[in-house]
């Protein structure tokens, strides 16, 4: 089996090591750290690269376990007495008569090496994968990466992960980050799914793109934002459409009836970018009654904010409408936040 790493959102490993495992039959996880998964299986590698809910992925090459010393020298030392570097499963992923170089990193930071080291292993890579470096455009990235938990790792990258600083608009979450919420509330093949506060439409397309539903539902309050969405959709190709609307989440009935909803994933504002007209308290516990109304019982609500406090003492004040089952603490933009799963109560 050949055996690979994922870098996820960290917080996630329970959702992310439960979907996992149900994606690949065959998949036996040997290492789960905090953003990080080391797993082994034969499935094609195509299959693994497509895995939305993952940053990064990296073949393993080696693994070096209670490593003493943090300094990456040591390990590229390791690697070089190694007599082989180049695992069975490796030929079938690296071809010959391509480019790469190696990148150094250190508790998810690039650090530099020594040079005479780094010229060694590169021979040595170079020998053995019948390759030719290339540090300025190369076919193929070798990571040597040291982690906290005293462990490093030698691996060949197998993705890219995307500038999304460069082409999301400010506020618009991350496609992987999209993924996993819509993951966490599920999804099923008969979900009436509703994102109140859709902004750019991150979270309902993730779910039209990559999940089963019945009917998705986006609304939002800005009706330039509504107008944005609505022709942004009309460029993709989606498995189902979906519906967009202006509406206050916070009073919603000319829109939805009571209990109509199966599931509500949303990120609503968390009043530190933009101006709220209203008290957070008071937003969040409008919100939640509103919530109540339309979502079906044992409907589900998967929730990002980093308004943490505020929403979770709102949420106190709901005891007898709701059941808090999850929360996952995780960083959005480097500000602390949480997702919460949350199911409504049958009265």
């Amino acid at each position: 089996m050949a055996i690979y790493a994922s870098t996820f959102i960290s917080g996630l490993q329970d959702p992310v090591s439960k979907e996992l495992t149900n994606l690949i039959p065959d998949l036996r996880i040997m290492d789960l750290y905090d953003g990080l998964v080391v797993y082994s299986t034969n499935i094609h590698v195509q299959k693994i690269k497509n895995i939305k809910f993952f940053n990064n992925t990296f073949l393993v090459l080696k693994k070096f376990y209670n490593l003493q010393n943090s300094n990456l020298n040591n390990i590229i030392k390791m690697c070089l007495n190694m007599g082989n570097i180049k695992p069975k499963y490796a030929g079938d992923i690296v071809g010959g008569n391509r480019t790469f170089r190696i990148i150094t990193s250190k508790e998810n930071q690039l650090t530099s090496v020594n040079k005479n080291l780094l010229r060694s292993m590169e021979q040595k890579i170079a020998r053995s994968y019948r390759l030719t470096v290339n540090r300025a455009k190369p076919d193929l990235e070798f990571w040597f990466l040291y982690r906290s938990e005293k462990i490093g790792f030698f691996m060949l990258r197998l993705t890219r992960h995307t500038a999304y600083e460069k082409i999301l608009n400010k506020g618009e979450l991350r496609p992987e980050l999209s993924h996993i919420l819509c993951l966490i509330s599920e999804p099923s093949p008969n979900d009436i799914v509703l994102d109140p506060f859709c902004g750019y439409g991150s979270i309902p397309i993730a779910r039209a793109t990559d999940f089963p539903c019945n009917m998705i539902f986006a609304s939002d309050i800005d009706k330039q934002m509504v107008n944005i969405l609505k022709n942004k959709l009309k460029k993709q190709k989606l498995k189902k459409p979906i519906f967009v609307k202006e509406a206050d989440a916070l009073n919603m009935e000319s829109v939805f009836e009571d209990n109509f909803i199966d599931k509500i994933i949303t990120d609503p504002p968390w009043g530190f970018y933009q101006h709220m007209d209203i008290d957070i308290n008071v937003f969040y516990k409008k919100m939640l009654q509103e919530f109540y109304r339309i979502l079906k019982p044992n409907g589900i609500l998967v929730l990002l904010t980093a308004r943490k406090k505020e929403f979770e003492n709102s949420l106190a004040d709901c005891q007898n409408k709701y059941k808090l089952v999850d929360k996952y603490h995780i960083l959005v933009s480097g500000k602390k936040a949480a997702i919460y799963k949350i199911i409504k109560k049958i009265k």
